[in-house]
């Protein structure tokens, strides 16, 4: 690997099966979300298994399995574990564990409450992202449905959830509620959960620790990958452009798109340089002073891991290269940054 002046990366396991995500639960703890269903504890050098929820999902597809958790901000009091997997049958599906605390040993599925099951027409394109904005409601980001050109057009269809960014306050006991604020709430013939939409395949949105500013890396079709970013104090309903556009560019029409209001990418880059973008997070650790307040993201299949600093008009530079297929980004509770190969390892960022 080639490592920049910035940054370098430590290896800290070499023996988790496809993971997909790292995350944390406002503790010292890190877990690690393996797609096959299986969700590790560690703590130091100590792990262990925390929740094998294999028996709820397919992996038929390359892209299905358990793809997202998310602790909810008050997990130490209410126990609220969000997942967010393909089920048996296909769907695209939010659920709800509501832990037994401390759970120092293996959790299960009694509690699963299954808040959105959502179709999928194909069997890839799933999306899957799950995080709490500094608002406290849950965000999903999910698919546009699959195959090739969104054949359904269901980015830019306003009835269905797919190709979205929703919104949703799960605050509650049971079920989940519409924000008052949400943009669609008014419209009639529109899902009140959407925020955004206009996206292909979002994987991995995050929010900024500090500002609560929203990136979302959106995966592109056969030319770009495209970078996204909202402010804190955004009221939604953007228009991320996908399948009129790629990135910057016209997809369907391929010329002469009518770009009206819809939201640009802050950043792209062609499919010389990678062919699927996996988003990451803003650093706001305390040991790689260089990389404080940048954009951290990456791409499957070259490797390349790129910094974006938005103080500096979003400029894109190169991190580092490396050997990665990058599944995914994480950060644990000091804001420190980790980084996922999807073929079976898990490193950090380091000075």
């Amino acid at each position: 690997m080639h490592y920049s002046y910035a940054a370098n990366l430590r290896l800290l396991h070499d023996d988790v099966n496809q993971p997909v995500l790292l995350t944390h639960a406002n503790d010292f703890r890190i877990f690690i979300v393996e797609k096959t269903g299986k969700i590790f504890a560690y703590k130091g050098t100590q792990k262990h298994l925390f929740l094998d929820a294999s028996s709820l999902i397919t992996t038929r597809g390359s892209e299905q399995g358990l793809l997202s958790i998310a602790f909810h901000k008050n997990y130490s009091e209410n126990g609220y574990l969000f997942l967010f997997y393909t089920a048996k049958n296909g769907d695209n599906t939010l659920a709800r564990l509501t832990v037994d605390l401390p759970a120092d040993k293996q959790i299960d599925l009694k509690s699963l409450e299954v808040l959105i099951s959502q179709e999928d027409p194909a069997s890839n394109h799933n999306g899957g992202m799950l995080a709490f904005g500094q608002d406290g409601y849950l965000y999903l980001g999910i698919g546009d449905g699959g195959r090739g050109g969104d054949p359904w057009n269901n980015a830019q269809n306003l009835e269905t959830l797919l190709g979205k960014m929703l919104r949703i306050d799960v605050n509650q006991s049971s079920g989940y509620s519409i924000p008052k604020d949400n943009p669609f709430v008014e419209r009639d013939n529109v899902l009140p959960e959407i925020w955004a939409y206009g996206l292909r395949n979002p994987w991995r949105h995050s929010f900024d620790r500090e500002t609560g500013d929203l990136w979302i890396a959106d995966v592109g079709q056969n030319k770009w990958e495209e970078i996204h970013w909202r402010s804190v104090d955004s009221k939604g309903g953007e228009n991320y452009g996908w399948r009129l556009m790629e990135g910057n560019h016209c997809f369907l029409p391929k010329k002469e798109c009518d770009l009206g209001d819809l939201v640009k990418p802050v950043a792209e880059y062609a499919h010389k340089y990678g062919c699927s973008v996996t988003g990451g997070y803003v650093y706001r650790g305390s040991k790689i002073k260089e990389l404080y307040g940048k954009y951290i993201f990456g791409d499957f299949c070259s490797g390349t891991i790129w910094t974006i600093n938005k103080e500096q008009n979003f400029e894109m530079q190169e991190l580092m290269k490396t050997d990665l297929n990058i599944s995914s980004f994480g950060e644990d509770s000091s804001g420190e940054l980790y980084v996922l190969d999807y073929q079976g390892r898990v490193f950090k960022f380091v000075p």
